[in-house]
């Protein structure tokens, strides 16, 4: 294949050379060619190095996220369908996030501890964040407690656990944002039920449009910022700010009591 060889030699990118990329990816959704395969995650490897940068500024620990990242993508490559209508940088990046997440949260803890008592040390730092964000105050355990609907002796065992976890490169700021990374950990373990004031939010959701939901998502599940999300979008950066503002709104008025 001349032309792969020749647009492998000019380090093909998703961001400069969209319709070459698009013509690609739509070519391996066909063939699923290893050639065009190997193409394709060089032309998006700057994607998995910027969300790997939001999670750690540490060089050894970036690249390691790079990498585990780039098994993300090649995932979402393969298993890519635009038959369902979203875009492939849109579609990657929970997937690449998601193996990035998962490796931090199985392989970055100094001591052994129970997948229990790491899942919900994980969800008391999501309450912790989403309640300091909703109250303008950092919460008490008991109103953390009232959250999640767990005993505060068992939110007590988690926080203990949080120190055995490498915590240096977690407490860094991402990429300039007032934000940690320990806030954008807040995976919860599948085999716990959700709790009812999670079953509201996702009711609530239900009535904002696809798009509105997409960009809460991105931004408050993954962390992106709102400048990544535009141009995963196609839409302003102002567009974003405005509909993320108009979306919270709704959802307010939705679960308020």
């Amino acid at each position: 294949m001349p032309a792969l060889k020749m647009v492998y030699q000019e380090n093909l990118s998703y961001r400069r050379d969209k319709q070459l990329v698009a013509k690609y990816l739509a070519q391996y959704e066909k063939t699923k060619s290893p050639e065009l395969l190997e193409v394709l995650v060089q032309a998006h490897w700057e994607l998995v190095e910027y969300l790997a940068g939001k999670f750690s500024k540490d060089a050894q620990l970036r690249e390691d996220l790079i990498q585990v990242g780039g098994i993300g993508l090649t995932k979402a490559l393969q298993r890519f369908d635009s038959d369902r209508g979203v875009l492939f940088v849109t579609y990657a990046t929970p997937t690449i996030v998601g193996e990035i997440k998962r490796y931090l949260r199985d392989s970055t803890w100094s001591v052994k501890i129970g997948r229990q008592s790491k899942a919900l040390y994980y969800q008391m730092e999501e309450a912790r964040s989403y309640l300091t964000s909703k109250n303008g105050k950092t919460p008490t355990l008991k109103e953390i407690s009232e959250w999640l609907n767990v005993d505060e002796e068992k939110l007590i065992e988690a926080s203990e656990a949080g120190p055995n976890r490498v915590t240096a490169s977690f407490q860094q700021e991402t990429s300039g944002e007032e934000m940690v990374l320990e806030d954008l950990l807040g995976d919860a373990d599948l085999d716990y039920d959700a709790v009812e004031n999670r079953i509201l939010l996702k009711d609530s959701m239900a009535i904002l449009p696809e798009r509105d939901r997409q960009i809460l998502y991105l931004r408050y599940v993954e962390g992106l910022s709102q400048s990544l999300v535009a141009e995963m979008l196609g839409i302003s950066q102002m567009h974003v700010s405005r509909l993320e503002r108009k979306s919270l709104a709704m959802l307010r008025s939705a679960v308020a009591f």
